[in-house]
C-alpha cells in the first residue's frame, strides 16, 4: 500500500525525452493513482476544456494512459504567486541567457536532456548540473547594474518553488490519508527533484501515514 514513485520530467518534447518514453515508463510502474504538476485551473483547462492547443508531455501521456486505465489523476500544483509576475521572470532569466557562461551550462543540459532522456533528468548528474547553473544566476547577478531588482526576483522565485513544492507534497498526503492506492507516481519538472526529494525525506520523520516513496532512475 502507498506506493508512489517520483519521476522527474521536462516540460517539452525533446529527443529521448518525449511522450512515447514516459508513456512506457509510466506502463511499466502501472500506477492506480497519477499525481500531476498542475494547478486546478491548467487541469481543467487541458483535461475538461481543451482550451490549450500545446500538451506537454506529461499531460499527452497521462491522457494515453487513460485510454485503458481508469485510474484517479491529481492536480497538486497551486496557482502562481500574485507578487511575482511571468514578465519578471522572463526579465530576470533572459538577463541571464546574455552570459555565454550560462548559455553554456543551458545548452549541455539540454544536450544531455535530448541524448539520455529521462534516465538523466532523474540522475545525481541532472542535480549537479542544476545546482551549478543556481550558482551562477547568483554569481551574474553581481556583476549586473540593477542586481538589487534582480536579486529581489530571484528571491521571489525559488520562495514560489519552495511554497509549490510544499504545497504538492502537503496536497499528496492528505489525499494519501482519505483514499488507499497501491501504486501511484508524482511527475514533476527535474528542476524540483533535488529540493523535494529532501522535503520528502523531512516528511517520511514527521508524517503519520507513511507512504513508500521510490526516486525513479
Amino acid at each position: 500500500m502507498y506506493n508512489i514513485t517520483l519521476i522527474s520530467t521536462f516540460h517539452d518534447e525533446l529527443g529521448k525525452c518525449n511522450t512515447d518514453e514516459l508513456h512506457k515508463i509510466i506502463e511499466s510502474i502501472s500506477p492506480d493513482v497519477i499525481f500531476e504538476e498542475l494547478n486546478l485551473d491548467l487541469f481543467h483547462r487541458f483535461y475538461n476544456k481543451n482550451e490549450i492547443p500545446y500538451e506537454p508531455p506529461e499531460v499527452k501521456s497521462v491522457k494515453r494512459y487513460l485510454q485503458s486505465h481508469s485510474i484517479d489523476h491529481i492536480p497538486v500544483d497551486i496557482l502562481p504567486n500574485s507578487d511575482l509576475s511571468s514578465k519578471e521572470i522572463d526579465y530576470i532569466f533572459n538577463a541571464f541567457k546574455k552570459y555565454n557562461v550560462y548559455k553554456q551550462i543551458e545548452a549541455d543540459q539540454k544536450l544531455m536532456i535530448a541524448n539520455d532522456g529521462f534516465s538523466f533528468l532523474n540522475s545525481k548528474k541532472y542535480e549537479e548540473l542544476f545546482v551549478k547553473k543556481m550558482i551562477m544566476e547568483k554569481t551574474l547577478i553581481g556583476y549586473m547594474l540593477n542586481k538589487n531588482q534582480l536579486l529581489h526576483i530571484h528571491k521571489l522565485f525559488y520562495e514560489e518553488q519552495d511554497t509549490r513544492e510544499n504545497a504538492m507534497l502537503r496536497e499528496i498526503y492528505d489525499y494519501s490519508k482519505g483514499n488507499s492506492y497501491d501504486k501511484a507516481i508524482f511527475m514533476l519538472g527535474a528542476g524540483h527533484r533535488k529540493s523535494i526529494i529532501q522535503k520528502i525525506q523531512e516528511c517520511e520523520t514527521k508524517e503519520k501515514l507513511k507512504l513508500n516513496w521510490t526516486f525513479y532512475s
